[in-house]
């Protein structure tokens, strides 16, 4: 907050953050895993009512050239990122360049790029 990366809010108690600040705020700055998984902790059983369906976690096991995983091997040791971190940030281009068809095309999508808003 001191750097104005984050914005408080004045209350009674102090300074607090929102939810969707925080949120946003860990998503960001960390690779999707981290924030997903420390969420999921603290919130247990009430992680279902917190985080859309849309943005939890999955596996998914690709094939792809040889070429593209270097690629994103060096690009992720470049960064200090996980290959993980890279191509979700890339992929994430994707699915912004094409909201207006996915948004159509599955239910949930808007409010789940839109998260925490």
């Amino acid at each position: 907050m001191e750097v104005g990366e984050l914005e408080g809010v004045d209350t009674r108690d102090g300074v607090m953050l929102s939810w969707g600040e925080l949120a946003s705020f860990g998503m960001d700055f960390w690779s999707q895993e981290a924030p997903m998984k420390a969420i999921a902790v603290a919130l247990g059983a009430d992680l279902a009512d917190a985080i859309p369906e849309l943005l939890r976690l999955a596996d998914l096991e690709v094939r792809i050239p040889r070429l593209e995983i270097l690629a994103l091997e060096r690009l992720a040791d470049r960064d200090g990122k996980s290959v993980d971190a890279v191509l979700a940030r890339e992929l994430l281009d994707v699915v912004s360049a094409h909201s207006d068809y996915l948004a159509t095309a599955i239910p949930g999508f808007t409010a789940a790029l839109r998260w925490p808003q």
